[in-house]
């Protein structure tokens, strides 16, 4: 049975040609494909044939093949690197970060340039650059096409959608970068190349190198899904330690300070040095001159190194005693680093740097009910509806608990839950909403052996001052969520189903289930300091750095306010909720002793208007009639 002509020529395309010498081909065959990189004593070799794979094959007429045939053979090619440099090779500008999609579609382009976003016809196709240049595909041993006549329909597709992650997230992505979480964007140093077998094979496991390999193979997996078990943020801080790894390692390597990739004692104490000498890098990677990282970078750096040994102690176990790499040189050399980079940031003698103010971090470093106005107004200024309402409830949340900026990004909406606790006179109710972030946002989770049964949860209750008021700003945010951006339609949410609408982020991007990138919110609060005249290095943290002060002139002690938050365990009584009640009262502007009664929400809100600002509570009230929804209740508080 002979193949479609189509398949024919995705056949041809990949397979020498038959009007070639066979001495051609055989020579041929000896030449290094372009993901193997010639050594030293290797011969020069031809451009032209470094980058044969390239080239489309021809036909006996002399003609190109198709546009198809062509595609479906550059679809083979996994990786970035060859394809780069064939690029360049041909004059085809790229950008640095392009992708294998992009650089497919460049090729394609440079050879098919009339019809490359059309279906070519194979008795038109159009020449290359160089009509009298033949040029022959090597055949790529690590695939069967070529010699397999018998191939079918349905192999050919499944080759088609053999691509990598990176692909997919470019043509699947909804923006936010979620498909990219769902990928883990994280070099693991090293672990991603452990991939699994397709289709599991038996092994000998009574055969002793066998046996070690499995054994490795345990180790290296169970040190992988430790690495993807931990936080976003802190995936995202590795994947940048090793980036700066691999700097250091590259420039050692040439000037001859290392002579290996192994993370032990030498290659640490040179990496601290590296770290502590270094300029700080702007989001593009570039140096940025006379500045110096901090102490706390270095001490990033360091653990992040450790963390890329541990991969490498997962595949050799002999390493811990061969060539140990926690010394005592190497901690004493990281906290030397560390003091002297403290040192020479207080006392200035960073050249592109001043000394901080003296009273900078302190309790004297207070700002004004005038100024925190005066920031509350710059949030409200924005341009753009979203970013006002994200930043107007992210400020809000903070100085009512405590929590850092990106501890409120992390939470979900379902983690607001209606609560009421009693008052410390023990007459009064006072409703409120109790924020639970989920044990694998936190900064500080509890331990894996460990069962937290009652965490301390994040109180918010009203206001004494409606501009402050963070249960204002929730309303807000929900009537926009709802009734304006319609994210029930638009992700089919079934309220009497949790898992239908418990992925929802509570402060997210374009994409509902994604958290709000970080550098937006860190943005929208520089903006709002800025507009107040306010410059400080804690950015999204400043709302918890003045929370303590302002709760003393409200009477409210210290270990009371150090309760707010999350914490990592349970607080003395885990069977009862942990509220720090006066510290609560404190927040939201009432001292121990007063009446709280907030006078502006016992105003009356006619139903009629409800129903018009918030049909969507309406609605789904409606249709969870007899069940229990947490959203509901939420929505009615």
């Amino acid at each position: 049975m002979s193949l479609p002509n189509d398949d024919n020529e995705t056949l041809h395309a990949l397979t020498p040609g038959t009007n070639t010498p066979a001495a051609s081909t055989a020579s041929n065959a000896d030449v290094l494909l372009p993901s193997t990189p010639p050594s030293s004593a290797d011969v020069p070799i031809d451009p032209q044939l470094l980058h044969a794979d390239f080239f489309p094959a021809r036909k006996p007429d002399g003609s190109l093949v198709s546009e198809e045939a062509y595609k479906a053979h550059l679809f083979t090619i996994r990786k970035r690197e060859p394809l780069r440099a064939a690029c360049s090779h041909f004059k085809i500008r790229f950008a640095t970060r392009a992708n294998l999609e992009f650089l497919w579609n460049a090729l394609v382009r440079h050879w098919y340039p009339a019809r490359a976003t059309t279906n070519p016809s194979p008795d038109h196709a159009v020449a290359g650059p160089s009509k009298t240049l033949s040029i022959v595909i090597p055949p790529r041993p690590a695939h069967s096409v070529g010699q397999s006549s018998g191939q079918t329909d349905q192999e050919i597709l499944e080759a088609d959608f053999d691509v990598d992650d990176e692909a997919l997230t470019k043509q699947y992505d909804v923006g936010e970068g979620v498909v990219e979480a769902v990928f883990g964007a994280l070099d693991t140093g090293g672990l991603e190349e452990e991939d699994e077998d397709e289709e599991s094979e038996d092994i000998d496991l009574d055969d002793d190198a066998t046996y070690k390999q499995f054994q490795t193979s345990v180790r290296v997996s169970a040190a992988q899904r430790t690495e993807a078990n931990r936080r976003a943020g802190g995936r995202k801080t590795q994947k940048c330690v090793v980036k700066s790894w691999n700097i250091f390692q590259k420039e050692a390597l040439a000037a001859g300070k290392l002579r290996d990739d192994i993370v032990d004692e030498h290659a640490l104490l040179l990496f601290v040095d590296f770290c502590a000498r270094r300029c700080k890098r702007d989001r593009r990677g570039e140096y940025i001159p006379n500045t110096r990282i901090g102490a706390s970078q270095i001490k990033k750096e360091f653990f992040g190194a450790l963390r890329i040994r541990k991969v490498q102690d997962a595949r050799d176990p002999t390493l811990a005693i061969k060539r140990p790499a926690t010394t005592v040189h190497v901690y004493d050399a990281v906290k030397t680093r560390m003091d002297e980079a403290l040192q020479n940031a207080r006392e200035g003698l960073i050249p592109a740097e001043d000394a901080p103010d003296i009273i900078a971090n302190t309790f004297l470093a207070q700002l004004s009910d005038e100024t925190l106005t005066r920031i509350r107004y710059g949030f409200l200024e924005h341009r753009e509806l979203k970013p006002t309402i994200n930043g107007h409830l992210a400020w809000t949340m903070m100085n009512a608990s405590g929590n850092r900026g990106d501890d409120i990004r992390a939470l979900r909406l379902c983690e607001m839950q209606p609560y009421q606790f009693l008052h410390p006179n023990g007459e009064t109710s006072i409703p409120a909403v109790l924020g639970l972030q989920s044990d694998m946002e936190q900064k500080a989770r509890s331990k894996g052996m460990k069962t937290t049964i009652n965490p301390t949860y994040t109180c918010f209750i009203a206001h004494r001052n409606p501009e402050m008021c963070s249960l204002g700003a929730f309303a807000l945010y929900l009537h926009y969520i709802h009734d304006v951006a319609d994210v029930d339609t638009k992700y089919d949410i079934d309220y009497t189903v949790n898992k239908s609408w418990h992925a929802i982020r509570l402060i997210h991007g374009s994409s509902a289930t994604v958290p709000y990138n970080e550098t937006a919110l860190q943005n929208l609060f520089v903006q709002s300091y800025r507009k107040a005249g306010v410059e400080s290095n804690l950015k999204a943290h400043l709302a918890r750095h003045m929370l303590g002060y302002h709760q003393e002139k409200m009477g409210v002690r210290s270990e009371e306010t150090s309760k707010l938050g999350w914490s990592r365990d349970t607080y003395q009584n885990t069977y009862a909720p942990a509220l720090p009640k006066s510290a609560i009262l404190g927040a939201h502007g009432y001292k121990l002793h007063e009446t709280y009664n907030p006078s502006w929400i016992q105003v009356e809100v006619p139903k009629p208007f409800l129903e018009l600002v918030c049909p969507a509570a309406e609605r789904n009230i409606e249709s969870v009639k007899g069940l229990v929804s947490s959203m509901i209740r939420l929505q009615r508080t």
